[in-house]
């Protein structure tokens, strides 16, 4: 039978992140792998985290309401793929009996058509607060990439009961990390499937000839906030003299580091902002090593750095904290015990690499890429939805 566009299955992925936020996460790019053969719907973060009385959070709640009564007047600033709609929910940031409700209701109207819809339907869920949306499912996936529970200013209460529901109801599951599949593990989700994150190669990969025009510096891209980043640790690099360039918003989800980040620029590092991945590669490829500097916190325990991946494809040496996910390489990646081992791996490894040790770099992460993830997320799709039908077969429905 001839797959048409009208009858191609329908993933509604639900999202903890903006479709335009400033770093592409999982979900950005899930988005887009899923497109190639179904049609997805992505709904923004419907607001686990309670809302801070500053300017960037008080724009986003106009933005979104701007956005929920029409989001066609504004252009994305992030590519939005063929076959692929973006819905903004008008949801209350706050988690109540009343407020569940109301945003239950509001919800479900935002995505009538997907429940409605006379095709196979997958939800695709990275949180795990669904407002009932998993019953009207063929299938549902649950895609945990964070310690959800262990973010600042999210409920531990909202987020495993919402887990336990899932895990009770069937739900697939796939952790990130081995710690995060344990935590599912330990709510009731079964056979969960370990997926570690992946990264955009082809964009980042090293050309030919470009190894030769890097400078001895380690940089740092991603989110500057405390809750993840070790400032203290960064300041150790600088007062043994390292060449320090940091990327990426700061404090992107709640808190406010920007006088941690001010210090490190008064102490001689570099803030080039937030870059578009071409200019983050291009960043990456003119350094010699990639840092990794988070705290260890329950948080970071079930963080899998996608950066890893991400340095080794431009060919940096990695350095990282004793992360749990975060496997030791011989001379490519050094796992630090502490502080002292982390400044010591640093200046060991920032020197300019040879062509042969970029090589070896790349082709550690070659098969950590979105190019295989997608052929498996599709995989998986098409497996989960097949099986629902033959469930409903096999029960005479």
């Amino acid at each position: 039978m001839t797959v048409t566009p009208e009858s191609r299955p329908w993933v509604l992925v639900m999202g903890t992140a903006d479709w335009d936020q400033p770093i592409a996460t999982n979900q950005h790019y899930m988005v887009r792998e899923l497109s190639t053969s179904c049609r997805v719907t992505f709904v923004e973060s419907t607001g686990l985290r309670a809302p801070e009385f500053r300017p960037r959070d008080i724009a986003r709640i106009f933005r979104r309401i701007t956005s929920s009564l029409g989001r066609g007047g504004s252009a994305s600033r992030r590519t939005v793929p063929a076959g692929v709609d973006i819905v903004s929910p008008f949801a209350l940031p706050w988690h109540n009996v009343l407020t569940r409700r109301v945003n239950r209701g509001m919800l479900a109207w935002q995505v009538r058509s997907w429940k409605r819809a006379r095709v196979q339907r997958l939800l695709w869920c990275y949180t795990p607060n669904e407002y009932g949306l998993a019953d009207f499912a063929d299938a549902v996936v649950y895609h945990c990439v964070d310690l959800l529970c262990e973010v600042p200013r999210v409920s531990r209460t909202l987020v495993h009961g919402s887990e336990r529901r899932l895990a009770s109801q069937g739900t697939s599951a796939i952790g990130s990390s081995e710690h995060v599949v344990a935590h599912l593990e330990d709510l009731g989700f079964t056979d969960v499937m370990y997926w570690p994150n992946v990264a955009d190669l082809e964009a980042l990969a090293v050309g030919h000839g470009e190894a030769e025009s890097r400078l001895e510096r380690a940089v740092f891209a991603g989110n500057l906030s405390s809750s993840k980043v070790d400032f203290q640790l960064l300041g150790m690099l600088l007062e043994a003299g390292v060449e320090l360039v940091l990327a990426g918003p700061i404090s992107e989800g709640g808190g406010d580091d920007r006088d941690a980040v001010d210090e490190l620029l008064r102490r001689g590092a570099s803030y080039v902002g937030q870059l578009p991945l071409n200019e983050l590669g291009r960043l990456y490829r003119t350094s010699t090593v990639g840092l990794i500097p988070y705290e260890l916190n329950p948080y970071t325990r079930g963080v899998n750095p996608l950066k890893t991946y991400e340095y080794l494809a431009s060919g940096l040496a990695v350095v990282s904290t004793a992360v749990p996910a975060v496997e030791p390489r011989s001379s490519d990646v050094t796992v630090a015990a502490d502080a002292d081992s982390f400044v010591a791996a640093v200046k060991t490894a920032i020197h300019h690499p040879d062509e042969a040790t970029v090589a070896r770099r790349g082709h550690l992460a070659a098969s950590h890429g979105w190019r295989q993830r997608g052929v498996a997320a599709r995989a998986l799709v098409s497996e989960s939805l097949s099986s629902s039908s033959r469930r409903q077969t096999g029960s005479g429905i």
